[in-house]
């Protein structure tokens, strides 16, 4: 039971720093940004709602022990511990944040960027070839630059794509 009300004041924890940034966000952001920032944070208030409630109905479950009827009929875990972690994966995939913090600036890629990386990255494409010199993937300092044209560092079996 320890364990599951330390879990829950993490989440008491991170709703109050949500919350200051909801307020930061309401006094600083432009609109667009802030109507899809302020939409994701609804969301995440949202999902720990039903972790909240995930973990009372597990304080409750622990504190009767095992002969209460909680453990004995499966209908009390379905409604309370298997539909609210079901409704929260719906919640985010509905709103998921890669759709709504897109944007040129953002450090999610794009759809469409992820798919020419996929493209680009292939099994299919890969081209097999010695490394002639790892000057180009590795740069080094000009003191050691002599000793790495000489000796080669990587046998000639290496291959890179």
């Amino acid at each position: 039971m320890g364990g599951v009300g330390f879990q829950q004041l993490f989440i008491f924890v991170f709703a109050f720093i949500a919350y200051k940034f909801q307020r930061e966000v309401r006094l600083s952001a432009p609109s667009d940004k802030r109507s899809k920032a302020l939409q994701l944070l609804y969301v995440e208030y949202f999902v720990l709602t039903l972790i909240t409630i995930r973990i009372i109905f597990r304080l409750i479950e622990y504190s009767q022990g095992l002969d209460s009827t909680i453990p004995n009929h499966e209908v009390y875990q379905y409604i309370f511990d298997s539909l609210p972690m079901f409704i929260a994966l719906v919640v985010f995939n509905v709103f998921h944040p890669g759709r709504i913090m897109a944007g040129k600036k953002s450090d999610f890629p794009s759809r469409k960027e992820r798919k020419n990386f996929v493209r680009r990255y292939s099994n299919d494409n890969i081209s097999m070839r010695p490394i002639q010199d790892l000057s180009t993937y590795f740069p080094m300092p000009e003191e050691h630059a002599y000793q790495a044209k000489t000796e080669p560092l990587i046998p000639n079996y290496g291959y890179v794509k």
